[in-house]
């Protein structure tokens, strides 16, 4: 394992001129940056340019896989095991988790140790533990749920439930009444009751309630299902049937930002929703900081026929607990308490407080680990599943990480761990306030997982206004970013520590001191000092890994070709939207165009190794445009993860996107060519099969 490069370096403080923007101190604390700092800066980037142009070289895209096999095993999710036959079972299985990485369900002791394992659906996702021992599994990359049962002392495939009409399965939960699985491709829930789920053979589930935009999450009570949708920045609460299975939707809880972990608690006295998320209102870009990104927990109250019912928000990014994933609502004997782990920070923070009282809860704060995206009850504590540190974790009185090794997914090294920490958690603004409009924040605040979150913010430039984009694929889609003006990664990896940075009496070119966070000596990073350069250098090196997953509606094996509406979407394509979105597998490199003939197998590759951009500005009627040549032709890989669409998030749609389209043989407009007769729609025919053909990017 190659390790993090010991430099000698001290932290300057002051600001320093980046290579692409200026950063802008609100305090007015900045000082201009002395000319030998000046100096080792260029000399640094230099050298990391050169180490970007290597990579880029060498990197084969058409055999590239997805980052979550190439960082590790990951594992993603947790489930206590409790009730028979797991009680009495005589392998001591106390949890079962899935590794995303490796595809796999592993059954755990009491102490987190791997006691077996089982092929899951590929990416697995999302896992239920049913009374009767039944496990069910989801992954975004297979048109089934595969259920498990607990034989001879060990955890067996029995079938899989049909769910053909699904297109990216991302949450599933069960109870003693119902299974209830939630598609992000498809914005819908679908759900079958037990009895019928665990049959000999059990029925097809038709995912076909439609719910908010983006579901990735679920819950259930009793009487309620929550819905937690990333796109809408939304809390659907929907009443259950008599058979348990969804209806109608009670209330919604919407917020100016994402959520991104949801607990619940029904009591008598209505319905408890506890939320993680980012601060309720709009960036703030003034001065190019990005203002009022803290990280927030809430609780709510939904009584019958009532609107929900703020109780507190508690701003636990000033608590040091960053991007809140994992919540625990309990009754206690005083009341309640919410228990939340952040995924971007290394504490645990317990709020005691009484639902019916005035009072402000009770903050109680102890030792974690950063990375946790799911955890089951353990007592007192919690057992976590940490695909960032590739390990499942005890957190108690102090936190237990039990590493997980992979067996099939590559191990990565300590260099690009340290980027992904980089990434994910506050290593990049160590001492950033959360005073007035300033914040705490990582790069998962914006983008989820890496991805987007639905949101169109305000640009602190005029009157422009622009949506969040993923950042996987980085390494071959330059330049980044709306106004283009980071012209490659490392201007990327550079930049990105004064963004964070901004606002904070704090020098970017600083050098990192590892005692001050114990969990990295756990990625294998042993120094004391990471100067500034080697911090941008394993940026670049997780960055440069960091590539796309699969597309779920792609995912048909090695010789699938094309549909032949399909084949008709391509060549609408290539004759009217090639000419911007080039069939390139290095958006800045001509001479890696794909031939048209070749698109079916690339396309349909589990890599789709295509970028569908030019890396130069295109002015296509979408007002105002960020730069005077206009806007970034952005890529069109994954298009399902982009939502809205468009520079500023103005299509909610693939289909409006298309609707608004007009065009001439000289001139292709997204928007503001309606009111011109010499240019042409989009046939509803044209539209359609186009559409098929955009799914699959």
């Amino acid at each position: 394992m190659r390790r993090v490069l010991l430099l000698i370096a001290v932290v300057l403080f002051g600001a320093c001129k980046s290579d692409e923007r200026t950063p802008e101190v609100s305090s007015g604390a900045a000082r201009a940056a002395t000319s030998g700092q000046a100096t080792e800066i260029a000399t640094a980037l230099a050298t990391l340019r050169k180490e970007e142009a290597e990579i880029l070289a060498r990197t084969d895209f058409l055999r590239r896989p997805p980052s979550s096999r190439a960082l590790g095993p990951n594992p993603y999710a947790i489930v206590a095991l409790t009730g028979a036959p797991w009680s009495s079972a005589a392998s001591g299985a106390r949890y079962a988790g899935l590794l995303r990485g490796d595809s796999r369900l592993v059954l755990l002791s009491d102490t987190l140790s791997e006691l077996s394992s089982v092929p899951a659906p590929r990416s697995p996702n999302s896992l239920a533990v049913a009374p009767g021992g039944r496990l069910f599994v989801v992954g975004e990359l297979e048109r089934r749920i595969a259920r498990y049962a607990f034989r001879a002392g060990s955890v067996v495939e029995e079938a899989s439930i049909s769910i053909p009409s699904v297109i990216a399965p991302r949450a599933v939960v069960a109870d003693q009444r119902a299974l209830v699985l939630a598609d992000f491709g498809a914005d819908a829930l679908g759900a079958l009751p037990l009895d019928v789920a665990t049959g000999e053979k059990p029925a097809a589930l038709a995912a076909d309630r439609s719910t908010c935009r983006g579901p990735f999450r679920l819950a259930l009570t009793e009487h309620f299902i929550a819905v937690l949708c990333l796109f809408d920045h939304a809390l659907s609460l929907v009443e259950r049937d008599a058979k348990g299975l969804p209806g109608r939707e009670v209330a919604r809880i919407t917020h100016d930002g994402p959520f991104w972990g949801v607990s619940l608690l029904e009591s008598l006295q209505g319905v408890f929703v506890a939320l993680g998320g980012v601060e309720d209102r709009p960036l703030d870009r003034r001065d190019k900081v990005f203002g009022y990104v803290d990280s927030f927990v809430y609780l709510y109250r939904v009584e019958p026929g009532q609107a929900p019912t703020r109780h507190f928000a508690v701003n636990s990014s000033v608590h040091g607990v960053l991007t809140p994933k994992v919540l625990k609502l309990d009754l206690r004997d005083q009341g309640m308490r919410l228990t939340v782990l952040g995924y971007g920070s290394d504490r645990r923070l317990a709020l005691d407080f009484n639902p019916f009282e005035p009072a402000e809860p009770r903050v109680t704060l102890s030792p974690a680990v950063p990375g946790c995206s799911d955890a089951a009850s353990n007592g007192d504590g919690l057992a976590c599943a940490n695909p960032l540190l590739d390990a499942f974790v005890e957190i108690g009185k102090d936190p237990v990480l039990h590493t997980v090794r992979p067996r099939e997914s590559r191990d990565p090294d300590a260099r690009e761990r340290l980027g992904e920490a980089l990434f994910f958690t506050n290593l990049m603004a160590p001492d950033a306030s959360s005073d007035g409009r300033l914040s705490r924040f990582t790069c998962e605040t914006c983008h989820f997982e890496g991805g987007t979150d639905g949101r169109v913010h305000h640009s602190g430039r005029e009157d422009i206004r622009v949506s969040t984009r993923p950042l996987f694929g980085l390494l071959n889609g330059a330049p980044h970013f709306s106004r283009a003006h980071d012209r490659d990664l490392t201007a990327v990896c550079h930049n990105e520590f004064t963004v964070a940075n901004r606002g904070n009496p704090v020098d970017p070119w600083f050098a990192l001191r590892t005692d001050r966070f114990p969990f990295l000596a756990s990625i294998g990073v042993t120094e004391l000092l990471i100067a500034p350069l080697e911090l941008r250098r394993a940026l670049l090196a997780f960055l440069s890994r960091f590539s796309h997953e699969e597309n779920p509606a792609a995912f048909r094996g090695s010789d699938a070709r094309f549909t032949e509406h399909e084949l008709a979407g391509a060549q609408v394509f290539r004759e009217r939207c090639a000419r911007c979105h080039s069939a390139r597998l290095v958006a800045t490199d001509p001479t890696t165009d794909v031939p048209f003939d070749d698109w079916s197998k690339r396309v349909l590759s589990p890599e789709g190794p295509i970028v569908w951009s030019r890396g130069e500005y295109a002015r296509t009627g979408v007002l105002p445009y960020v730069d005077p040549k206009g806007t970034r032709i952005p890529s069109l890989r994954r298009l399902y993860l982009k939502r809205p669409y468009l520079t500023r998030g103005s299509a909610r749609t693939l289909g409006e996107l298309l609707e608004a389209v007009r065009f001439s043989d000289d001139e292709f407009l997204h928007a503001g060519g309606e009111a011109r007769a010499e240019l042409r729609a989009l046939g509803p025919d044209q539209r359609a099969r186009l559409l098929d053909f955009l799914r699959l990017l």
